[in-house]
Order: C-alpha cells, then structure tokens, then sequence
C-alpha cells in the first residue's frame, strides 16, 4: 500500500492487486465497507490519529485501487433557515462537496454541515441562515425523531434538485 499525504488533512492510498488477494478483496468488489477497511488498515498501521470521520472516493481499476480521504471535521456546525429559499439560495453559493445534512423542524429547516478539519463553515450560511452552534448529537436525534429529510449530502442534492 503506498501512501501520499494531501497536505495536512487528506491521503491517497494506492492499493495493487496482489495486496488486496491477501486482504480477501479485489479490485472490481470494493465498495463502501472495503474502503473503510482499507482506510483503517492505513491509518494504524502509519500512526495517524485524530480521524473521527473521512469522506472516501474510490477508483477501482483492473488491477488496484486508489483512494482518496479527506478528514473531516468531528464537529458539525448547525444552521436554521426558517425559509426555503433562503436555504436553497445558501446552498448554491456553498460548495458542493461539504458533507452535510437536513433535517425538517418546526416552522424551518435544519442544515447540518461538517466543515473539513481546520476549516470554518461557509461564512454565507449564516448570511442566509442563523447559527445554532456545534453539537455532535442534534442530528442523530432528529433522525430518530423522522426529521432527516436528506441524510447525505444535502448541500449536492439542493443544488441539483433547485
């Protein structure tokens, strides 16, 4: 496995073929939960630490595979847009790739973002909407409650969709 940083908070792993027969992988059936495995393998086996939670993109070829990870911040920053149009006008100027969340409330939505580590949200989302600070459990509990409207990636789909 060969691994190249990307700054300080992402990597590349380019994993031949011959590596992953002796993982029980190969590189046309890797998928989300191989990925995860090869992630974790990586990050023990070089030291890294502080990596709570990483967005994966994977490119399997005929004879490796080639992962990309971006840390990802473990502290979600949460916004309240009573309208909308306000929401959707945000999300347009945001970029597309931060991972993020919504959720319905009362009287208003709710947009969960997780900023890359060392980054701040989008300065824009609160111009549109109102700050409600960083707590790690608001979303996991409105998704009990059935309030998740777009579980994934919601600032794409937002700006796909409207």
């Amino acid at each position: 496995m060969t691994i190249q940083h990307i700054g300080k908070r992402a990597i590349t792993l380019y994993i031949p073929e011959h590596e992953l027969v002796d993982l029980a992988m190969s590189p046309a059936a890797i998928g989300k939960p191989e990925a995860l495995k090869l992630l974790e393998i990586a990050l023990e086996d070089h030291g890294f630490d502080g990596w709570e939670t990483a967005e994966l993109e994977i490119y399997a070829g005929q004879s490796a595979v080639l992962l990309f990870a971006r840390r990802k911040s473990g502290s979600p920053r949460h916004f309240y847009f009573g309208e909308f149009e306000q929401l959707i006008s945000a999300a347009h100027l945001c970029p597309e790739a931060l991972p993020s969340t919504l959720c319905r409330l009362k009287g208003g939505y709710l947009l969960t973002v997780y900023p890359f580590e060392g980054d701040a949200p989008p300065p824009i989302l609160s111009e549109y909407g109102q700050e409600l600070g960083s707590s790690a459990y608001l979303t996991a509990h409105l998704a009990e409650q059935d309030a998740a409207l777009l579980p994934t990636g919601a600032l794409a789909r937002l700006r796909t969709h409207f």
